[in-house]
């Protein structure tokens, strides 16, 4: 065999050799693509996180009861709003565990109101849990009261909240906090008013629109009247509630003199602990304080 004819030879193997190997590769890259098929369409769907899977609980031990309005964000947090009675209530889940015994706050009205003021967000970034019932239209009359108390065997029942609230009161919400703490007061750890209305005397908006169901039932006078928070503070003293007391020195809406100044005397008077902040140049608004805003409220709240 001439060395031409090996050199054509080995050519067409060389050739053969080369095809061989394509049709391999081609094989192989067909068996690859046909692989990533099928294992897209069998992908196992991806599961829940922690907080997604404490959310669906949450939402689940609620509807078991009541009938969920709406589930959102709120300032970073995810709030359930659910039907209670004929009020809404809402919940909002720390974005971290839950601190430990599991403690919460309850602004107790305007709950969407100066939020970042209040310190409540602070404590949910803290592991605190947050609550609200949307009940102005009974302005913490007695009936109320009994309902609110409903509200928190609720959270601490079922949804095993801690057994003591702390409690946001702002303005009305100082109302409301007072009364649900003098009829209810085991059921409360702390509290922070907040340029509270105490009473009904002199109150920039006491008209009969203003103080709904109390319109039913006016006295002679309002300040010696026994249902007016102001009125509570020796009883209330008896269980010695810690109180975190703001308020304007020119609140023209809630006059200090008869409100904050005169309840937190007769408070500490009757043995209570009461921390007193007068905000001097402030008015009715803002609520929290300058310039951190919320520092003194989150450490009474830890009890710092």
């Amino acid at each position: 065999m001439s060395i031409v004819d090996i050199g054509q030879r080995c050519r067409i193997v060389t050739n053969q050799y080369i095809l061989a190997m394509k049709q391999f590769f081609l094989l192989i890259f067909s068996l690859l693509l046909s692989g990533q098929v099928c294992a897209s369409q069998t992908q196992i769907p991806a599961q829940p996180d922690l907080a997604e899977r404490k959310s669906n609980a949450l939402r689940e031990v609620i509807a078991s009861k009541y009938k969920i309005i709406s589930e959102d964000n709120w300032y970073g947090f995810n709030r359930i709003k659910f039907q209670f009675h004929n009020w809404t209530a809402w919940i909002v889940e720390p974005n971290v565990d839950p601190a430990e015994g599991r403690p919460w706050t309850w602004t107790m009205q305007w709950a969407e109101s100066f939020v970042d003021r209040t310190g409540v967000l602070d404590l949910l970034s803290m592991g605190y849990h947050h609550v609200t019932v949307e009940a102005f239209d009974k302005r913490a009359d007695d009936q109320s009261l009994d309902l609110f108390a409903e509200y928190q065997n609720f959270l601490v029942n079922d949804l095993h909240l801690a057994p003591k609230a702390n409690l946001v009161g702002m303005s009305w919400g100082g109302f409301f906090s007072i009364r649900y703490a003098t009829k209810y007061p085991s059921n409360i750890n702390r509290i922070y008013l907040d340029a509270p209305l105490l009473v009904f005397k002199d109150f920039a908006q006491s008209t009969l629109d203003a103080i709904g169901p109390w319109a039913d039932s006016i006295p002679e006078n309002w300040l010696i009247d026994s249902r007016m928070p102001v009125n509570m503070a020796e009883e209330l003293a008896k269980y010695n509630i810690p109180i975190l007391l703001l308020y304007g020195g020119q609140d023209q809406t809630v006059p200090p003199t008869i409100n904050s100044e005169f309840f937190a005397s007769r408070y500490k008077a009757a043995g209570g602990t009461i921390y007193v902040k007068k905000r001097g140049g402030y008015g009715h608004h803002p609520h929290g304080e300058d310039p951190d805003k919320t520092l003194t409220i989150t450490d009474f709240f830890l009890g710092k």
